[in-house]
């Protein structure tokens, strides 16, 4: 999470807008612009799973990666945990 005032999120706005109807370099130029605000973010929750994953778990990192929600997956003991997502 990120709070930002009005101003600071209409120039953020300006840019993204701009970047995004390039019809060359869009997809660099959006990068940039995701990076300038993905900064100082505020963890807004997490989650632990034991051992075996439950089920759905795979599908639902899916979607969200979909949806452009970063995922980070933190295991501890078991490789294979992870090599399964």
């Amino acid at each position: 999470m990120k709070e930002m005032d009005k101003k600071e999120y209409a120039l953020w706005s300006k840019k993204h807008h701009a970047a995004s109807i390039l019809l060359q370099g869009r997809a660099q130029e959006l990068d940039k612009v995701y990076e300038e605000i993905e900064q100082n973010l505020k963890l807004l929750g997490a989650t632990a799973i034991e051992d075996k994953l439950q089920d759905g778990v795979p599908e639902t990192i899916h979607l969200l990666k979909r949806g452009d929600i970063k995922v980070w997956v933190l295991t501890g003991d078991k490789q294979g945990t992870s090599a399964n997502l």
